[in-house]
């Protein structure tokens, strides 16, 4: 598949194989992530790689509990209610690998930076047969200082994203998209 291709057909996947990622090509998936542009040279990323179905799906559990206990913090959430109540949703798609990207506070960058990692990740897993989604009901409980401890990440990484990653189940047609909005023309 060629660049382009890639970036057409790409699409958040939400639906996976029951079957794990060898870490082999989680560690490639990583490598070509950190192949980014980077702001001033730094490289501000780092990362948090989660595998196992059941630990996936009692962090999702974790993480629903907690966003329902503290769901007047995040109004933007409040149409993904009855989504997040139900026993049987799994945030993560119901995926065996997750990746958390985290970016080094020391660089202003590490936002952009890491973003376009987590870019990059997301295009060469779908040029190699993988489907990878942005978790974003995740951000916020990944960022917090007890979690991070948890998996070892410094308190001075801030989380970029979150991104459930797996084989994709099926294929799905290209995105629509609206033209390009252009301000100056």
């Amino acid at each position: 598949m060629d660049a382009l291709q890639c970036i057409r057909t790409r699409r958040s996947c939400r639906s996976y194989e029951d079957r794990p990622i060898p870490h082999e090509r989680i560690l490639e998936l990583l490598t070509l992530g950190t192949r980014a542009a980077t702001g001033s040279g730094l490289q501000p990323w780092g990362f948090a790689v989660l595998d196992g179905r059941a630990e996936i799906a009692a962090l999702s559990d974790e993480i629903k509990a907690w966003l329902l206990e503290n769901f007047s913090d995040f109004p933007y959430l409040a149409q993904y209610e009855e989504w997040l109540r139900k026993d049987s949703y799994n945030i993560f798609n119901k995926a065996h690998n997750v990746l958390c990207i985290y970016g080094s506070t020391a660089s202003h960058w590490h936002v952009y930076d890491a973003t376009l990692c987590a870019a990059n990740i997301m295009l060469a897993a779908h040029a190699q047969g993988m489907g990878t989604c942005w978790i974003g009901f995740a951000e916020s409980f990944m960022d917090r200082p007890e979690i991070k401890a948890r998996y070892s990440v410094p308190e001075t990484f801030r989380l970029v994203s979150v991104l459930s990653i797996g084989y994709a189940k099926g294929q799905m047609p290209e995105a629509a998209r609206e033209a390009p909005r252009i301000f100056n023309r």
